[in-house]
């Protein structure tokens, strides 16, 4: 039976060499090979996609050379010459040519020996090349190698039209199991997920980790790009599975960008980009997701360039407002706090709100300076509020920006002593998500923001895994609630709401219910053991002349 090792692709347009070659083949002692003929390096070229070849025997071919090596890698490939030179036999030797021969001085012996040795080389150099190919972490390959096989894939799809998707991986907060338990851990973490990538994985596909907790897969022959959504489906299927290690029990998820060729892009930096938006906006859709790239969605993305530039231009022209909401003592109806709600003056679109804006503020660093403009304008109104006789705390959320600046805390000492606003006055709403996106800049923080006499609450608790063990080691004041699904009489989210409110109260956290909607919603909220109340029943966000105007307490709503 034929097999790869038998297999010799000889590629010769002059009919005296090609038979010449083909004679010294037949001498060969012991088994012969099986020796396959083409004259043209076109048609050698897609016999090589197409067909796995032990050798290759190629004229004087620079050009051969190097599709040989593009379109298999494996393949022994043999340069015979008419004229001995030993520079020209060094750079077909760098170019990727496993032996050259000299035709002139060729015999069966030395043909036949010439190919045992380059097979034995190949063996002991491709050890190395192995380990500069893969990752030493995980036993995947490495970026390095995921760049040659889209190479190699590149060129195969194009003389033979085929199509490959390109899957981009990315865990949910690993960087948060980092922090919290160590890189010892995190590693053992990253080793068992790649086990669980490549059970995943068709045996002729390529998986890769390309950095931190970053992996690409390369998804051959693809047949149906439902074929991509169902592999991807399967890995984040994988990865969500419950791991032990060290005693500890940990959930993990994954996000997935896909992007398949050639529909959507033509070389590897754009289906490695394309991958890329992908996969932001299957993390942006909430995560533990896949999405394909969509060239409509990157359409969108030059209209948030457009944005963007129009954030530089407000902050510059004083465009940005902040109206203030009302936060309720749910014992008395009391106004206790405003939390400062940022908006947006747009000349042409009107008043709008930070769900249009503020995402690319975040990505484009506009989010830095913007925060401390929205802090010192707040502490500036507290000034005001204080002097018309109102009593009131003021409540500011906090940004992933900010939450990583190492000197927010002075930053924001500064800014109080120069409005003389006590830090009593002041308290500071983190994100559940960005306190385990960044927890250990988060812990450093609320530790410092504490000793200065500021208050952390921790803004939209109970949507996210794992912050209940920060909420209770941390010096976080209190929780805030979203309690929007409350008035759809969903049982099992008002069971569980309930419960978060218990679980706060009992660990003596505060606790603030937002998004209240109706006198139903808030008699729930205050009967279960809510402290504090917020939302457009209470009162809606106004600017700060209203304010100052005109206090409000629950009973006046």
């Amino acid at each position: 039976m034929e097999t790869d090792e038998d297999r010799v692709l000889l590629v010769e347009a002059d009919p005296a060499k090609r038979e010449h070659l083909l004679e010294l083949f037949r001498a060969f002692s012991g088994n012969v090979p099986s020796v396959e003929v083409c004259t043209r390096p076109k048609e050698a070229s897609n016999r090589l996609a197409n067909g796995e070849f032990r050798y290759c025997l190629i004229p004087e071919d620079i050009t051969l050379l190097h599709d040989v090596r593009r379109m298999a890698q494996h393949t022994l490939c043999m340069m015979i010459r008419d004229d001995d030179s030993p520079e020209l036999d060094n750079r077909a030797i760098s170019d990727g040519a496993d032996e050259v021969l000299l035709r002139q001085s060729l015999t069966s012996a030395s043909l036949q020996r010439a190919l045992l040795h380059a097979g034995w080389r190949r063996q002991s150099g491709g050890k190395l090349a192995k380990q500069a190919k893969q990752d030493p972490l995980t036993g995947l390959g490495n970026r390095a190698m995921l760049e040659e096989e889209l190479e190699r894939l590149l060129l195969r799809s194009k003389r033979s039209h085929t199509s490959f998707a390109l899957l981009y991986i990315d865990l949910d907060y690993f960087k948060q199991i980092n922090d919290s338990f160590g890189h010892g851990l995190g590693d053992l973490l990253l080793a068992v997920i790649a086990n669980r990538l490549r059970r995943s994985m068709r045996d002729v596909d390529l998986i890769t980790r390309i950095g931190g907790d970053e992996f690409v897969a390369l998804l051959t022959d693809l047949h149906d790009v439902n074929d991509a959504a169902l592999i991807a489906s399967k890995i984040i299927h994988a990865l969500s599975e419950p791991i032990t290690l060290n005693g500890h029990h940990l959930l993990i998820s994954a996000s997935v960008g896909i992007a398949t060729h050639p529909q959507h892009g033509a070389s590897a930096q754009e289906l490695l980009s394309h991958a890329d938006q992908a996969l932001y906006r299957a993390k942006a859709g909430g995560r533990n997701g896949y999405r394909f790239y969509s060239p409509e969605e990157d359409a969108g993305t030059e209209h948030n360039l457009d944005i963007e530039q129009g954030l530089r231009h407000g902050l510059l022209e004083g465009q940005f407002r902040l109206h203030y909401q009302p936060i309720v003592d749910t014992r008395n109806g009391n106004t206790v706090a405003w939390e400062a709600l940022l908006r947006w003056q747009h000349p042409k679109l009107g008043l709008l709100t930070p769900d249009g804006f503020l995402r690319l503020a975040e990505h484009s660093g506009l989010i830095l300076p913007m925060g401390h403009w929205v802090i010192s304008q707040a502490l500036n109104a507290v000034s005001q509020w204080r002097d018309a006789g109102i009593d009131c705390r003021l409540s500011i959320n906090l940004s992933d920006r900010e939450l990583k600046q190492p000197r927010f805390a002075e930053q924001l000492k500064q800014l109080l002593v120069k409005h003389r606003i006590s830090p009593g006055l002041v308290q500071l709403e983190l994100r559940e998500d960005a306190l385990l996106k960044h927890a250990a800049q988060a812990e450093a923080l609320c530790q410092k923001l504490a000793a200065l006499g500021v208050d952390i609450w921790l803004d939209h608790f109970g949507e996210e895994y794992g912050a209940l063990g920060y909420l209770s080691r941390l010096p976080i004041r209190g929780i805030k609630l979203d309690a929007r699904q409350l008035s759809k009489e969903s049982d099992d989210f008002t069971s569980y709401l309930k419960n978060l409110v218990t679980l706060s109260r009992g660990m003596d956290k505060q606790v603030i219910a937002n998004y209240v909607e109706d006198a139903h919603c808030a008699e729930q909220l205050s009967s279960w053991g809510g402290d504090f109340l917020q939302g457009f029943w209470i009162g809606r966000p106004r600017p700060l002349e209203d304010v100052v105007g005109q206090p409000l307490s629950l009973s006046s709503t």
